[in-house]
């Protein structure tokens, strides 16, 4: 109710504007922009203490830098018109010192809502400096030249157009994330959107250049009074980056704009800005590089987690069959000598799988794992082949006997799972390549191996047999 009663006064503010006589009209767009004030200061109240509230506290202290400026600009329209009014310096150096700290809330909800989205903030820089290079050269530039505005005058208004768009690329960045954005996140877009119209409906001397500009401040306090305001600075899922081809596109053209419209405006005769061609794409370059490259390294880390995962036991961490196939392949290709494979089968696990249940069963099997695992040399390998299973692939003159011994302590010892002591044994079938050896033929050799070990099994012992 309250959020349905601010918009419709507010926006009946905004659409009677042009209605109002000339010297009253700076009022009433005081009003307006002042009215998202009490908004904010509610929706701070609707906030977690905390880190979630940055981004408020930062909206509101813009919002009220903007207060002063515009405070600044009623009184000197009303004293001494239009004219003087624009041209206050109180009025200029409020309007950019607002549009930094609006683009820091919006960085901070990149920051928060993105989970430390450094990406985002890139992707949010580069759109800024790409939509304020063209918003400059083919419409600021042009006009300000011709009204004669100082140097002093057009960078102040660059500025300003550089922070809003800044502000509204951040917030399409979270807006366009993989989750459903949150309707206080798409009023801020808007609020962006309108807020960059009017600086160039300014500069082009529109009569409904205020009109934008109100409608800015009207969709910030949307946002505020939103009853899911709350979910903006809420932390999101992680972003996911990745190098598709249209991150690439993005970047590309963000690259290529600004020295295109400068080329373009050249062979068509009309004036371009050489200072800020040079100045976007000494800031440009480096940023598309720096983007590309966190694009890459997020690709190769995606790479690395998938073949993790498809090369290694989801419950032990030792590698699979398929990594284990695949190293007996490539140690068989290096040459047979001293090379061993040992076929391990716990003895007694189902026993206790079956009486403690599958968690202690998974205790064990880690437990085993671990244990393997801690004494090994660098160079050999162990991995779980499936179920009880593992394989252990060893190299050099006695390997094979030395890891017999290794294995033989794991006989030896008793595992805490299930809240009990249990002891295992341990069946080992232990294969020597031969020359021209195969890897299914030295597994088949090691897996016939343990079978005729299993025959001597017991809890607590290591049964070995060689084939």
């Amino acid at each position: 109710m309250t959020l349905r009663l601010y918009v419709a006064l507010a926006g009946l503010a905004v659409v009677t504007y042009p209605a109002w006589p000339a010297q009253q009209r700076g009022w009433v767009l005081l009003a307006v922009c002042l009215s998202p004030l009490p908004a904010l200061v509610t929706g701070l109240r609707r906030t977690a203490p905390g880190a979630a509230r940055v981004a408020w506290w930062l909206l509101l202290a813009g919002t009220v830098v903007y207060g002063i400026g515009n405070a600044v600009w009623a009184w000197r329209l009303t004293d001494a018109g239009r004219a003087v009014a624009d041209a206050d310096n109180v009025v200029r150096v409020t309007m950019t010192m607002g549009g930094g700290l609006t683009l820091a809330a919006s960085l901070t909800v990149v920051l928060r809502r993105g989970r430390a989205d450094i990406g985002g903030i890139i992707d949010s820089v580069i759109a800024a400096i790409g939509l304020s290079g063209v918003l400059w050269s083919i419409v600021l530039l042009p006009a300000m030249t011709a009204d004669g505005l100082s140097t002093g005058q057009q960078i102040i208004r660059f500025l300003n157009v550089f922070l809003l768009a800044g502000t509204l690329g951040g917030m399409l960045r979270v807006s366009l994330a993989p989750y459903r954005p949150s309707a206080p996140v798409m009023l801020l877009c808007a609020s962006g959107a309108f807020a960059l119209a009017q600086n160039v409906s300014t500069v082009i001397g529109a009569d409904w250049q205020n009109i934008p500009y109100m409608a800015a401040f009207v969709a910030v306090g949307g946002a505020a009074l939103h009853p899911s305001m709350a979910q903006m600075t809420a932390p999101g899922p992680t972003p996911v980056d990745d190098l598709s081809t249209g991150r690439l596109v993005f970047l590309g053209i963000m690259l290529a704009i600004a020295p295109v419209i400068g080329g373009a405006r050249e062979l068509l005769g009309l004036s371009s800005d050489g200072v800020l061609l040079v100045i976007s794409s000494a800031v440009m370059i480096p940023l598309v590089m720096a983007r590309i490259a966190r694009l890459s390294r997020a690709r190769r880390a995606a790479e690395t987690a998938l073949h993790r995962l498809a090369t290694s036991d989801s419950l032990t961490g030792l590698p699979n069959r398929a990594a284990c196939v695949e190293r007996i392949t490539r140690e068989l290709a290096a040459g047979p000598d001293d090379l061993a494979v040992l076929f391990c089968d716990l003895d007694g696990f189902k026993p206790v799988n079956d009486r403690l249940g599958h968690a202690a069963g998974d205790a064990l099997l880690i437990g085993v794992a671990e244990h393997l695992r801690a004494r090994l040399r660098n160079e050999d390998l162990v991995g779980r082949f499936g179920g009880d299973e593992f394989v252990i692939v060893c190299r050099g003159p006695g390997a094979a006997d030395a890891m017999v011994d290794r294995v033989r302590t794991l006989a030896a010892r008793s595992f805490a799972v299930g809240g009990e002591q249990v002891r295992i044994g341990v069946s080992v079938g232990v294969a020597i390549a031969r020359p021209h050896d195969t890897t299914d033929a030295i597994l088949t050799r090691a897996d016939l191996a343990m079978y005729e070990a299993k025959k001597r099994k017991k809890v607590g012992v290591i049964s070995v047999a060689s084939a």
